[in-house]
């Protein structure tokens, strides 16, 4: 079954607006019934995201290891809508979110199944580049990391390993029968240098639009959508100062 999504494609804008974005698509989806939506974007500078219920005050960084730990602790800190750990974004990130009604069958229903069908794409995005890279399966489930731990130190199952290293992970979170899945895939200055972002956008949409039987169509996040993330900037930066 093939199914029409919207694709945006966005440049590098405001971390807190990024975060707001992805969960005004997920809103208004829930309430309008628009199209699943693949969205692509980059970060205006370089941050910390961590997970809703995370506590930014608590977020420690280890000194060694890609997205947690690679810079500064005095980073930015914005929190994501979806769960999960700390995750570093740079102008290494390529960060993406899934957005659709889980009853509308186009990916597998529930978390594991969904998170691993859209990381199946990931995967085959990534061999299309001929980067080697494989779902990460543990058969004992990762015990949970503790407060303040990053997410891309310890991989759960799914997730995309390459050289024994964690390259692609995701949060979800589900509301009034919406999914969003938050995902990154951080890959090195070394595979940079071989392809263009516009090439790697290219190759992980194919992947995903192959492996989800999907054709993405470029769009754009609709004035009622920014109309919705400002006001859940406003509603964010009020809690803050309370």
């Amino acid at each position: 079954m093939e199914k029409i999504w919207r694709l945006i494609v966005d440049g590098a804008l405001d971390p807190y607006l990024n975060m707001a974005i992805d969960e005004a698509i997920m809103l208004r989806q829930a309430h309008a019934g628009s199209q699943p939506t693949l969205r692509i974007y980059r970060w205006l500078y370089p941050c910390v995201s961590v997970g809703r219920f995370q506590k930014p005050l608590t977020l420690t960084l280890s000194p060694k290891g890609r997205g947690e730990g690679e810079g500064d602790n005095n980073l930015p800190v914005v929190k994501r809508p979806t769960g999960g750990g700390a995750v570093i974004h740079n102008e290494f990130s390529f960060t993406y979110s899934v957005i659709y009604r889980e009853d509308s069958g186009i990916i597998p229903r529930g978390v594991s199944n969904s998170y691993r069908e859209i990381h199946a794409g990931v995967l085959e995005g990534l061999k299309g580049l001929g980067i080697e890279a494989n779902f990460y399966l543990n058969e004992k489930k990762n015990p949970k990391s503790p407060v303040g731990g990053g997410c891309f130190i310890s991989p759960v199952e799914f997730d995309v390993m390459c050289g024994g290293r964690k390259i692609a992970g995701a949060a979800q979170r589900r509301k009034f029968g919406v999914v969003l899945h938050q995902g990154e895939v951080s890959l090195g200055l070394d595979v940079w240098s071989k392809w263009s972002y516009n090439n790697f956008l290219i190759a992980f949409t194919s992947g995903l639009s192959r492996h989800l039987k999907a054709e993405f169509l470029k769009g754009q996040i609709s004035d009622m959508e920014i109309s919705l993330a400002e006001e859940l900037i406003a509603a964010h930066i009020e809690e803050v100062n309370r």
